[in-house]
């Protein structure tokens, strides 16, 4: 008879948790996804059949049934079903798939001989806990004697103690894996099984002593054992996912402890001058110890200094063990198969019956690799299919490592890679878009990266992109004439910088020895959807000056207040005029604004009700047609990459009154703008994002500024003129046809295509 089964739906904790095995009642877990069930300790879905899948509804139905069957007991802790996790984008999915979940528990909770509902305070958003707690009223009204609620905070193990008559033991990771086998086995996993340790241990037990290979798996089974829990970290990343080292990183002693110029580098991207000041030898030591332990976790890289360590020819399964570490360890720096001692490399290159090596059948049992069903976990080691994935998939992400496993290191394909984070409404973001249109569809002759990162990161996004011979290209933005430290090792590890503007293009020219291209920016405008200005309570052809920025960048550079200031000197006792802040949404605790400019507009408003702060979300076309319809767009900024709303401005035939300084200067001139005078003024601590002494950046002469939004209204005509010509040259220089001539000028004289 099968044995009763008690099923506790939980969130599982990082590590795992505790499973309970009594009298052959095993708790299982649905883990806080909600789509995997499996004993409470397996850290990895083990084989398809564990899989609890919502859709599709014949698959859901299926897997829904075993649940069911031989349920003895059903301990619910409602935030294992962990709706916040369901990922669809839709609502209706994600209601459909929650209505599933809910379902789900109320047909455990009716199979079940006794149910136990555990809630936990402050565990669940609060729609979720309503329909949770709706679930389990309704659940206790049908069978008061069979359902009990609880409050409290105790772990799994403990609820089920009162029902089993005492607190259960638990079971070891071993045996929870090993429970999963065996429902594997009995009901014949569907899909894919994955090779682990536990695994391999089990099927050696079940190899006779006198079997020829007895010794030989034996052996294997202990390098395993000793090379510690974890898994291999070598099969981590996706195929592609480059970490040979892209440059030389030459040593450096700071009070006796050597570290490389990546750790230095690091040391000063992420600001950790508070937490390890490098002031004493301790202080170094300190860092140098966070920095291998956390840096290839963050940076999945690590610039190691010196030599290959040398890998002693010790052939115990300890030394073996040890030396597959130091291998796995060099093969991130330097070609694996150096340091490593003839007897070791004779070992780790010997055949098995299935044709791997042991040291390509170690690492798939390591990296858990897949297998195709359950027949093949009875000898692994003569699954002929693994020296097919081995050779597939194992070492995209270290291919110095291919070498000593015996296998062929393919070449590098010619391809143009941008890299960054292209989805993110920034700056950057949209630099990464640009050049994926403005590259679409060339064939390079080598490889390269355009990197769309502040240059800080850039050694870092090397790190994760770099094959031999690949050149390397910087698309950076900085505001400020003076660069962080943390911007130089970027200057010698790049091969070139592109600037888009000859603003930033002069600052890492003065920084850096290495080429700075000036290649622009391109952009092509969607059609401008209608705006309806009676949102802001205007009437149709209502006059008004618009400023534009995002409140999550630097209010202290965008410098709101002094167009607040400039408009109430140019039209003091002018109740006809009127002045739109467009911006976000405010951030809790802004980083941006030290000098609390926007309290100070509010209660400027609030006496001045011709200023309107705008802060609705608009899709992007309608916010292009609220810059259409503004009579002119004002930038008093401080500093600026580029200045993409004065831009779009420009494009969009609106006048412009913009500081003559920074990035803007490429577009605004007397000819197509009203460029502002201005001043040097030394930044202060806290306004922008890195604390640089001696930094300067412009402020915006208020009287000229006032004077310039009386000549916008004073001679509209000049101020058209001026527009058209503007939007002629954003037609022509700045669409994404033009900057792809200018990426592909470039590119061939780089000799690149």
């Amino acid at each position: 008879m099968e044995p009763k089964t008690i099923r506790v739906i939980a969130p599982l904790p990082p590590k795992g948790n505790v499973a309970v095995r009594h009298a052959g009642q095993v708790i299982f877990h649905l883990d806080s996804a909600g789509l995997d069930v499996r004993p409470s300790t397996t850290t990895h879905p083990a084989y398809s059949l564990d899989h609890l899948r919502f859709a599709p509804k014949a698959a859901y139905r299926e897997d829904r049934g075993r649940l069911l069957g031989g349920l003895d007991t059903l301990v619910l802790y409602p935030e294992g079903l962990d709706f916040g996790q369901i990922s669809q984008e839709l609502w209706w999915p994600r209601w459909l798939e929650g209505v599933r979940r809910l379902g789900l528990v109320w047909h455990l909770a009716r199979r079940a001989r006794r149910a136990v509902v555990v809630f936990r305070p402050r565990a669940l958003k609060k729609p979720d806990y309503l329909a949770i707690l709706a679930l389990a009223g309704a659940m206790k009204l049908l069978r008061p004697r069979a359902v009990r609620l609880t409050r409290q905070k105790n772990p799994p193990e403990a609820v089920v103690a009162p029902i089993l008559g005492h607190r259960p033991p638990p079971v070891s990771p071993e045996e929870a894996e090993l429970a999963s086998l065996e429902l594997a086995v009995r009901h014949g996993a569907r899909g894919e099984v994955r090779l682990t340790p536990v695994w391999l241990r089990a099927a050696f037990n079940r190899l006779p002593a006198e079997d020829p290979l007895y010794g030989e798996v034996k052996t294997l089974c202990e390098v395993v054992t000793h090379f510690g829990e974890g898994g291999l970290p070598v099969l981590d990343q996706p195929g592609g996912f480059i970490t040979a080292a892209p440059f030389g990183d030459a040593p450096s002693t700071v009070h006796g402890v050597e570290m490389s110029g990546f750790m230095l580098h690091i040391h000063q991207a992420r600001r950790l001058f508070d937490r390890f000041p490098l002031t004493t030898a301790d202080s170094a030591q300190a860092y140098r110890d966070w920095f291998l332990s956390r840096a290839p976790q963050i940076y999945a890289h690590a610039l190691h200094r010196g030599a290959p360590e040398q890998i002693d020819a010790d052939l115990s399964p300890a030394g073996l063990a040890a030396a597959l570490h130091k291998i796995v360890n060099n093969a991130r720096f330097f070609d694996a198969e150096k340091g490593v001692a003839p007897p070791v490399a004779a070992w780790l290159n010997t055949p098995l019956p299935g044709g791997l090596t042991r040291l390509q059948f170690v690492l798939a049992v390591l990296a858990h690799a897949p297998l195709s069903g359950v027949q093949a976990l009875q000898k692994p080691w003569e699954a002929v299919e693994l020296k097919a994935w081995f050779a597939a998939r194992a070492f995209a992400s270290y291919p110095l490592l291919a070498a000593l496993a015996g296998l062929a290191v393919p070449p590098t394909k010619p391809e143009a890679l941008t890299t960054g984070n292209s989805a993110a409404d920034t700056g950057l973001g949209q630099n990464q878009r640009m050049s994926d249109a403005a590259l679409k569809g060339i064939t390079p002759k080598r490889r390269f990266c355009l990197h769309h990162v502040n240059a800080d990161a850039i050694p870092a996004q090397m790190l994760r992109t770099h094959t031999p011979g690949t050149t390397h290209i910087g698309f950076l933005l900085w505001e400020l004439e003076t660069l962080p430290r943390a911007h130089a090792l970027a200057g010698k590890v790049l091969d070139e910088v592109w600037a888009p503007t000859r603003f930033v293009q002069d600052i890492y020219r003065r920084a850096y020895d290495i080429p700075v291209t000036w290649v622009g920016k391109g952009f092509d405008l969607p059609i401008p959807a209608p705006f309806d200005l009676a949102r802001l309570g205007f009437a149709p052809g209502q006059r008004f000056f618009l400023l534009s920025f995002d409140l999550h960048s630097s209010v202290a550079r965008k410098n709101p207040l002094a167009a607040v200031h400039a408009f109430q000197m140019a039209f003091e006792g002018d109740a006809a005029a009127r002045l739109v802040i467009k911006t976000s949404k405010p951030p809790k605790n802004h980083w941006g604004d030290p000098e609390k400019q926007m309290s100070i507009i509010k209660k400027l408003m609030a006496r001045d009700r011709r200023i309107i702060l705008f802060q609705e979300h608009l899709p992007f076309a309608e916010y292009l047609g609220l810059i259409r319809e503004a009579t002119a767009l004002v930038s008093p900024h401080r500093a600026e990459g580029f200045g993409y709303v004065p831009a779009y401005a420009m494009a969009l035939g609106t006048p412009v009154i913009a500081t003559d300084y920074a990035g803007t200067q490429d577009f605004c001139t007397p000819e197509t703008a009203l460029p502002v005078p201005w001043r040097k003024r030394l930044v202060r601590p806290g306004e922008p994002i890195y604390p640089l002494e001696n930094a300067f950046w412009a402020e915006i002469d208020h009287d000229a500024l006032a004077d310039a939004m009386r000549q916008i209204l004073d001679n509209p005509e000049a101020a058209q003129a001026r527009a058209a010509r503007g939007k002629a040259l954003m037609l022509r220089d700045y669409s994404i046809k033009a900057q792809r001539a200018r990426y592909l000028k470039r590119l061939k004289e780089m000799d690149l295509v």
